[in-house]
């Protein structure tokens, strides 16, 4: 177990409660199950220096066995983005009017890609991302990267995406909060986390929970909580398979190497992707 102080007891994110029961174990941290809205959520978790520090270094201390997430850029995620979000905002691309889009925690840069790719002439396309290696990374590449968090004085957005971020995010209302004021009026926003709530047994999972880099798990029923309090309506869902072959061989070799990964066979889990676009409430 990690040291107590370094760590810090919380309630549920999502509904608050302080009530739960033991779902899963990693490096020496705990996944728990909120026993009101069934939320997952680690408990105790590391304390703000520590996530602030992870999340600008991509390095976490000796208490999460040295985890280190900086990972690298994947050409095929471009593709996979602009397939995807070119059918999810089909109409936006069609409108064929010019668009203000910022992806919040945008690593290397692939959703950039993606979008400047398919969005109409004279958008204005912006990632940030927080962890220096990512962001100097994406720049040297040529993409427009800020290395920063989103900020309330930010420029105000059409569109705001959040692509697997959401479990790096300790209190996903604040962050909300903070993403409908820099949204323009009709705003849309953009999130792909997954559906690890949904999934009843952690051996249902056919892979590594990142524990403590991530910090939350949402499922639908969650996501739509989190979503509606947070003054947005839900406009599409798209449920993504994850765990095709590929996926299986690089969790095969985590096992090697001693990751710890839970196996099972290729597509016989119910855990999706989550693509979620959602628009700003009037």
């Amino acid at each position: 177990m990690a040291s107590t102080s370094k760590v810090s007891e919380t309630v549920c994110p999502n509904c608050k409660t302080d009530e739960y029961v033991f779902w899963g174990e990693e490096r020496g941290f705990s996944t728990v199950r909120c026993s009101e809205c069934r939320l997952l959520y680690v408990n105790p978790r590391p304390n703000p220096e520590l996530i602030h520090e992870a999340v600008k270094t991509g390095a976490h201390s000796a208490e999460a066995d040295g985890l280190v997430v900086t990972a690298r850029h994947a050409p095929g995620k471009v593709e996979f983005y602009r397939r995807h979000l070119g059918a999810i905002f089909q109409d936006v691309w069609r409108a064929g009017k010019p668009v203000s889009w910022v992806d919040v925690g945008a690593g290397y840069g692939e959703v950039i890609e993606a979008v400047s790719s398919i969005a109409p002439a004279g958008s204005y396309v912006e990632g940030l991302e927080p962890m220096r290696p990512k962001a100097n990374a994406a720049r040297a590449r040529g993409l427009n990267i800020v290395e920063d968090y989103l900020q309330p004085n930010h420029p105000k957005a059409d569109i705001i995406s959040v692509v697997n971020v959401f479990s790096h995010i300790p209190e996903f209302d604040e962050f909300l909060s903070l993403v409908r004021s820099v949204l323009k009026p009709n705003g849309q926003l953009f999130i792909e986390t997954g559906n690890l709530a949904d999934m009843e047994r952690r051996s249902d999972f056919p892979g590594e929970l990142g524990l403590p880099d991530h910090l939350v798990f949402a499922g639908e029923p969650q996501l739509r909580q989190f979503l509606d309090r947070g003054g947005f309506d839900v406009v599409k869902i798209r449920k993504v398979k994850t765990d095709g072959f590929i996926p299986f061989i690089k969790n095969v070799v985590k096992r090697l190497i001693g990751r710890p990964v839970v196996l099972r066979m290729p597509y016989t889990s119910a855990y999706r992707s989550l693509l979620i676009r959602a628009q700003l409430r009037q």
